[in-house]
């Protein structure tokens, strides 16, 4: 038996939501039309809608995929990346890194990881970085070209990637 349940019922929140992540009672929304994450409060009653972004709103229409480990870490399609804490921006830059990206399709991080993680399927590689931005590593395979998510567990040293119908495991070194 599957359990669905439906908490937030969109009633015109969000019109091209393109990410959706879970923080400690909080889910958030990245909506690329309304330029807003949209933050999502459990109280006694459901969910009340609030924006993450109290000030002025970056540019989200070039946005890919979002993470949260506290802050809200967003990545564009150029493979630029930008870090939220409280709804303002944090100075984040990639350093270490020589080549370029092309359309990076998903990140990762979360409150229990050191490190964050790049999809690129064009170069069929997972780019990993610090969370000061240096670069550290990448894993490279032809499943990453057509993989559609991926779950990172360090402390298993695992990589578990979702590609054409299979479920993969890259080993962390």
């Amino acid at each position: 038996k599957v359990l669905k349940e439906t908490i937030i019922k969109n009633d015109g929140h969000w019109k091209n939501p393109i990410g959706i992540a879970a923080y400690l009672d909080n889910i958030y929304v990245l909506d690329k039309t309304s330029n807003q994450i949209l933050k999502f409060v459990e109280t006694q009653s459901g969910f009340t809608k609030t924006n993450y972004f109290t000030n002025e709103a970056p540019d989200l229409s070039n946005a890919q995929s979002m993470t949260i480990d506290g802050s809200i870490w967003i990545l564009f399609k150029d493979g630029s990346i930008q870090k939220f804490t409280k709804g303002k921006k944090d100075t984040f830059t990639l350093s270490g890194f020589k080549e370029s990206f092309s359309n990076p399709t998903k990140i990762f991080t979360n409150a229990d990881a050191k490190n964050i993680y790049i999809l690129n399927n064009s170069k069929a590689s997972i780019l990993v970085f610090g969370k000061d931005g240096a670069y550290q590593s990448q894993y490279q395979s032809d499943v990453l070209k057509e993989a559609k998510d991926f779950e990172v567990l360090e402390k298993d040293k695992k990589i578990y990637v979702l590609s054409q119908n299979k479920a993969y495991q890259i080993l962390l070194k």
